[in-house]
């Protein structure tokens, strides 16, 4: 199974990822982040592509190619709690 994976360094991510990693039944795994980062230790990063890509507004032809016949999404991104105003 081909799965996309958004916010794989934040706290709910990174378990997301870890449990993708290990996971057979998990075939690919797709990453879109911000910024390149280093797997988990421990982890075979066969399965796993990190696509760095800055602006989640727009996803350009060439990446949505990229992750064309995707079976699943798990979306975890946002941003650093001390980042979010008290309003």
């Amino acid at each position: 199974m081909h799965i996309i994976l958004t916010g794989a360094t934040g706290n709910v991510g990174a378990p997301a990822l870890t449990y993708c990693l290990q996971s057979p039944i998990v075939t690919q795994l797709s990453i879109l982040s911000r910024r390149t980062f280093p797997l988990p230790e421990g982890t075979s990063s066969d399965k796993a592509r990190i696509i760095v890509h800055s602006d989640f507004s727009s996803y350009p032809d060439e990446l949505l190619s990229e992750l064309k016949g995707a079976q699943g999404c798990i979306w975890a991104q946002g941003i650093s709690q001390s980042e979010v105003s008290k309003a």
